[in-house]
């Protein structure tokens, strides 16, 4: 396993905690997203953070596929 395929596989993990943790808050709730690069976060709703959550997560598991596409040939 390539250095580039295990911090995909490792971000792919935290990811599956975060959306876990998401799925497990009480509907309505409030949550706070952190600005990327930077040290701001921003006062959002469950719903809008789960929703970030997931497209992140299927954007991880596109490039993880592709890097083993990669690796095959």
């Amino acid at each position: 396993m390539s250095s580039s395929n295990s911090t995909i596989y490792k971000q792919i993990q935290t990811t599956n905690v975060l959306r876990n943790e998401l799925e497990t808050l009480k509907s309505g709730r409030k949550v706070y997203l952190q600005q990327p690069g930077s040290l701001v976060f921003f006062k959002s709703d469950k719903d809008t953070a789960l929703k970030n959550c997931q497209q992140n997560l299927q954007s991880l598991q596109r490039q993880q596929e592709d890097l083993q596409n990669k690796m095959d040939l």
